[in-house]
């Protein structure tokens, strides 16, 4: 009786720890420095553009604040695909992701051209900011 008890709580351990494993969960990053090599695992996750900070950040670099930027729900899958989508709920497929060491995302999507942002984390790993060759800001934030 005692070894099919262990047995059974051995099996539901294992499930969920490839539940867990099978999840595109987030991973903080910590306080990256410029020049500090990003990782993949940072961006693998569910992000919400952060227009607020958006247009902080294209204000401050000199640049129109941007306040029109809409609202979307990126995810970037450990799979290096990303989908958007504009309510958070419906995905779509939009390209491919790739991380260029130390601190370039390069987003090649399905329709127009590729493009490779600078990128940075900030506030304790939570926002990632992104650059474009023209200094515009993009801010997306953890929307987990």
């Amino acid at each position: 009786m005692n070894n099919t008890i262990l047995r059974a709580l051995a099996l539901l351990l294992l499930a969920t720890l490839l539940a867990a494993c099978a999840s595109d969960q987030a991973v903080l990053a910590p306080d990256t420095q410029a020049g500090d090599s990003l990782r993949a695992e940072y961006l693998v996750g569910k992000w919400c553009t952060n227009r607020e900070l958006t247009s902080k950040a294209n204000s401050d670099a000199g640049h129109s604040a941007l306040t029109n930027v809409s609202q979307r729900y990126w995810k970037f899958r450990a799979s290096g695909k990303w989908e958007e989508s504009g309510s958070g709920w419906m995905y779509l497929l939009q390209g491919k992701w790739e991380l260029q060491l130390p601190d370039r995302l390069l987003l090649d999507p399905v329709r127009g051209n590729t493009t490779v942002y600078a990128a940075s984390f900030r506030n304790s790993g939570v926002d990632l900011y992104l650059e474009d060759p023209q200094g515009q800001f993009l801010v997306l934030g953890r929307c987990d």
